[in-house]
C-alpha cells in the first residue's frame, strides 16, 4: 500500500452535480501548465476490473452508489503517490484540479491536511432534465453505461444533493464562486479561466508567488481577502453617472 501523502498541494476544487460538466471543464484546465486534473471518477473507472479495488469499486458505482470514504481516500492517494513518484506532480509547482473528490463533508475533513483549497468552482445547473440528457449523451459517446441507466441517474442525483452539495458547507464562503453551468462549454470555461487570472493577480498584489510558482501554505485566506480588496477599490472607482450610488457587493465570486 503506498505510503500516505506528505505534501500539501495547492487545489482548485470543481463542484457541480453529475452532467454539470466537471470533468470537461477539469480536462481542459489540465492542459495549462503547471496545472494537474485528477478525475476521481476517472481514476476509478480506470482500475483494471480483474483487480481486488476494480471488483470493489464496481460493486458500488454499478448501483449508482458511492464508493465508501476508506477506499475512496486509499484509491486517491495511491493515484497521487504515482504521479508523485513519475514526477508528473510537484507540491512545489504544481496546482490540482480536482473533480469528483471530496465527494462528502467527512472526505473534506480528512483531505484537509493535504489540500489548500485556493479556490472551488460551484458548476451550477438546475434544470436537472438537461443534466439528464447531457449524462446519457456522455454515456453513449463514452460507453459509459452507469449513466443510461435512468433509475442509476435519479440515485447519483439524489446522493448529490443529500451529500455531495453540502461538502461546500466546509470551506470559507469566499473561496467559492458559482458558474453558470447551463452555458455553452466554452462560456463556463471562459468564466473559469476570469476567476483564475484573477486568482493569479490577488497573489501577487498579496505580495505571494504565482500559482505555478513556489507555494506558501495557508496563504488562501490572505488572496481572498485581497481579491475581495481590489474588486471592491476597482468599483469605486469607475465614474458614475450624476446621481447615481456605487454599491459593493459582498459576493467576492460575483
Amino acid at each position: 500500500m503506498p505510503e500516505t501523502i506528505k505534501h500539501k498541494y495547492r487545489t482548485v476544487l470543481l463542484f457541480g452535480m453529475p452532467g454539470s460538466g466537471k470533468g470537461t471543464q477539469g480536462t481542459i484546465l489540465g492542459h495549462i501548465p503547471f496545472y494537474v486534473h485528477v478525475s476521481m471518477g476517472e481514476v476509478l473507472r480506470k482500475l483494471p476490473k480483474y483487480g481486488v479495488l476494480g471488483q470493489k469499486v464496481l460493486e458500488y458505482t454499478s448501483r449508482g452508489n458511492m464508493v465508501p470514504d476508506d477506499l475512496t481516500i486509499q484509491i486517491y492517494e495511491r493515484h497521487i503517490t504515482l504521479l508523485e513518484m513519475q514526477e508528473l506532480l510537484t507540491h512545489d509547482r504544481h496546482v490540482l484540479i480536482l473533480d469528483g473528490i471530496p465527494r462528502n463533508y467527512a472526505q473534506a475533513e480528512r483531505l484537509a491536511n493535504v489540500l489548500d483549497v485556493v479556490q472551488i468552482f460551484h458548476l451550477c445547473i438546475n434544470d436537472v432534465d438537461l443534466a439528464i440528457d447531457r449524462l446519457k449523451a456522455r454515456a453513449l459517446r463514452e460507453n459509459r453505461l452507469d449513466d443510461i441507466n435512468d433509475e442509476v441517474i435519479q440515485r447519483r442525483l439524489k446522493i448529490y444533493e443529500e451529500q455531495t452539495a453540502n461538502t461546500l458547507s466546509f470551506y470559507d464562503p469566499a473561496l467559492i464562486c458559482d458558474i453558470d453551468a447551463t452555458q455553452a462549454p466554452l462560456m463556463v470555461l471562459q468564466d473559469i479561466i476570469n476567476r483564475l487570472v484573477m486568482l493569479q493577480k490577488g497573489r501577487r498584489l498579496a505580495g505571494l508567488s504565482g500559482l505555478g510558482e513556489s507555494f506558501e501554505p495557508g496563504s488562501s485566506a490572505k488572496i481572498a481577502a485581497t481579491i475581495h480588496q481590489e474588486a471592491r477599490s476597482a468599483r469605486s472607482t469607475v465614474p458614475q453617472p450624476s446621481g447615481a450610488t456605487v454599491t459593493n457587493s459582498q459576493n467576492s465570486s460575483s
